[in-house]
């Protein structure tokens, strides 16, 4: 689906497009594609055809000529910006130190808006009083015309959050959401995590997986105590959280599913080497009974995902499952990368052409980026009329607290390029194999290309802590 212009998008990703030399897979075009494309910029002629077809600015060719001082990549508005960031509402809205892992949904009927429910907290304790080592705390929920142009809704309860922390109980020290599901007859049924007064090392780390019911999106109601809990002395005794989950009509096709609930969380577990990460995945009949399946994807053992698998979103393509899954380095730097499944229980990898098993597929942007010092939570939207795959995701600067959501794109199936923007960027052509455009990237396409250099994967954050 939304085959069109797809081959030509390769070319673009944040910090990398057709004028740097690079295409998106990090390898260097062909000397002669560059050259076609600076000579271009010597023309006097303003191209309003071009400037439609970018991603991040207003050009003129003549911008695009280097000139000293001023990078080919150029104006200030070529970097891609987040689509929604904390205090931008004032110290008192209930999400005003950090706004973190978006749960994202297109709307459901037509004129209908796209829906975001995401988490974070305006100061650096939880509830109790406790000092906060997760960027969790409240959950809210936020509204768009396009899935780019955010604006806060305000909920009923402090500051503006949709869930809090509950008196008492399991959750009753910070929350956070994981995953929503749009039933048949409209009901919307958050999938949450939360932790309370009891765990070790920390209070509030002993995470459980919960329950919440919503008509509208904003007045939530608890469904009973937790759904899910750690185990013993199993993989998953620390905690069990970040659910995201699959209902029956999505995985009806998908082999060993066969139409049951299907839900995946991760944990970690203290070792003799430190801190290790592991996705972990169960099934219900009902969406409310669940049983655990075990582990499904833990520590490669080396590389850009060597110490395990964090937050992940997984989604159902052609009778299969593809997880977009965070994850992090012996460094402690994350990154996010792509796996796949037959049935939910067996995973493994995906192979990305020049880099490592399973990727990464995003990385951490640059200094002066407005995520270069991290990026995570991944969550996948589909193609929604003439819109390409999007990839919602956390991230924060170097220097600069406050985690701040933003939006990466893909033109084609295999998800395996993204092209990271904001919602201020000039969307491609429906067509965008013509003029100028289609000789540069089909070009490109066709190139002998040499290998980049070779360098460590970039970094990322798995709990995001402040």
């Amino acid at each position: 689906m939304h085959t069109r212009g797809r081959r030509a998008e390769r070319g673009w990703k944040a910090g990398c497009g057709p004028f740097s030399g690079w295409n998106c897979c990090g390898h260097r075009l062909a000397p002669r594609v560059v050259w076609l494309v600076l000579a271009a910029a010597t023309c006097t002629i303003s191209l309003n055809f071009v400037t439609r077809w970018s991603p991040y600015r207003t050009w003129s060719l003549r911008s695009l000529a280097p000139r000293p001082g001023i990078s080919p990549r150029g104006a200030p508005s070529g970097r891609p910006q987040p689509l929604l960031v904390p205090r931008k509402e004032g110290p008192q809205w209930w999400d005003a130190r950090n706004s973190a892992s978006p749960v994202v949904k297109p709307p459901s009927q037509a004129g209908g808006p796209w829906r975001m429910w995401y988490y974070g907290r305006a100061g650096a304790e939880w509830s109790k009083g406790l000092k906060a080592f997760l960027p969790t705390g409240r959950i809210g929920c936020a509204e768009s015309d396009d899935g780019l142009k955010w604006r806060r809704r305000k909920g009923p309860l402090e500051g503006g959050a949709c869930l809090d922390p509950s008196e008492e109980g399991f959750d009753c020290v910070h929350v956070g959401v994981g995953d929503v599901v749009e039933l048949p007859n409209g009901t919307l049924w958050m999938y949450y995590f939360g932790g309370g007064l009891d765990g070790l090392p920390n209070e509030g780390i002993r995470m459980q997986i919960g329950l919440a019911t919503s008509d509208d999106g904003l007045t939530w109601h608890r469904a009973g105590d937790a759904l899910l809990t750690p185990s013993g002395e199993d993989f998953d005794a620390l905690f069990v959280a970040w659910p995201r989950v699959l209902p029956p009509w999505q995985t009806r096709d998908v082999l060993g599913l066969s139409g049951k609930w299907y839900m995946t969380y991760h944990t970690a577990q203290f070792g003799p080497e430190g801190l290790r990460w592991t996705a972990g995945a169960a099934l219900s009949e009902d969406g409310l009974v669940w049983s655990k399946v075990g582990p499904i994807l833990g520590p490669s053992g080396g590389g850009w995902d060597a110490l395990g698998v964090g937050v992940r979103h997984v989604l159902v393509k052609d009778g299969a499952l593809t997880m977009l899954y965070e994850a992090v380095d012996e460094q402690g730097d994350h990154a996010v990368g792509l796996a796949v499944s037959s049935d939910g229980l067996t995973w493994r990898r995906q192979e990305v052409p020049g880099r490592a098993a399973g990727g990464p597929v995003l990385r951490k942007g640059e200094d002066g980026d407005w995520d270069s010092r991290v990026v995570g939570t991944p969550y996948a939207v589909a193609p929604v009329g003439d819109a390409p795959w999007r990839l919602y995701y956390v991230g924060e600067a170097k220097g600069s607290p406050g985690l701040r959501i933003g939006v990466a794109e893909c033109y084609e199936d295999d998800l395996l390029c993204w092209r990271k923007r904001g919602a201020e960027a000039m969307d491609l052509p429906k067509d965008a194999r013509e003029g100028l455009y289609k000789r540069v990237f089909e070009d490109a396409q066709k190139s002998k290309v040499a290998a980049a250099p070779s360098s460590p994967p970039p970094a990322l954050d798995l709990d995001l802590p402040d």
